[in-house]
This record gives C-alpha cells, sequence and structure tokens, in this order.
C-alpha cells in the first residue's frame, strides 16, 4: 500500500470527522520509519506549515518518540477549523514530506476522555 493511497484515507477520515459538531481535539499518530526520528525533529524545528491562530486552533502540541511523532490539535470550532486547515495548500505540501519518513500511514484519534482541573 502506497503512501499516496494512505493519505487518501486520513483525508476521508478527516472528512468523516468534519461531520462531528462535538470535535474539540483531535491527534495525528505518525509511526516513523526506523532511525528517522532527527528528520522528524528537524521537520519539525521549522514549526507548523500553517498559521495556527488564523486556521482556528487554540493549542497544538507535538509529541516524539524514536517510533512515532504525534500531533495534537485544539479546534474549538470543531469541524470548521479543520475545513480550514485542510484547504490550505502548505499543509498539504508538508504532509506529503512526512511521507518519506513514515513507516506507514497515519492514524487519527478524536478525544475520548478529557479532563482539565478549571479555575
Amino acid at each position: 500500500m502506497s503512501m499516496t493511497y494512505d493519505i487518501a484515507a486520513v483525508a476521508h477520515e478527516l472528512d468523516r470527522l468534519t461531520a462531528n459538531p462535538h470535535l474539540h481535539k483531535l491527534a495525528i499518530v505518525l509511526p516513523l520509519d526506523l532511525g528517522k526520528r532527527e528528520i522528524a525533529r528537524a521537520y519539525l524545528d521549522e514549526g507548523p506549515p500553517f498559521d495556527l491562530r488564523a486556521a482556528g486552533v487554540d493549542e497544538h502540541e507535538v509529541f516524539l518518540t524514536d517510533e512515532e511523532v504525534i500531533f495534537v490539535f485544539g479546534v474549538p470550532r470543531g469541524p470548521e477549523t479543520l475545513e480550514t486547515i485542510l484547504s490550505d495548500e502548505d499543509f498539504w505540501s508538508v504532509v506529503s514530506a512526512w511521507e518519506f519518513i513514515a513507516a506507514g500511514p497515519p492514524r487519527l484519534a478524536s478525544v475520548a476522555y478529557d479532563w482539565r482541573e478549571r479555575a
């Protein structure tokens, strides 16, 4: 299965998620090829491929291990925020760059449990 096909599958899954009006946080888990952690680190050092604030993202974290990278996005406007991100050509050009270090297709996860201490 080629990564191009996998990216198309992820786009389909993102489309499904945009139909969820209760979506407020999203994680994308990308498995990395063995030994590609430093390349991933270099990609991350370049920063996000789009203006987070303009897209409507209110928080963003990236976790990096030797085997995967996990992108977490706070999307308070839910589907509207995702649609803004997905329509950005810079986002897709960066996604295609990650294909070269990915060990497999990205997996998507939405929040199943969330706890925050509120003041």
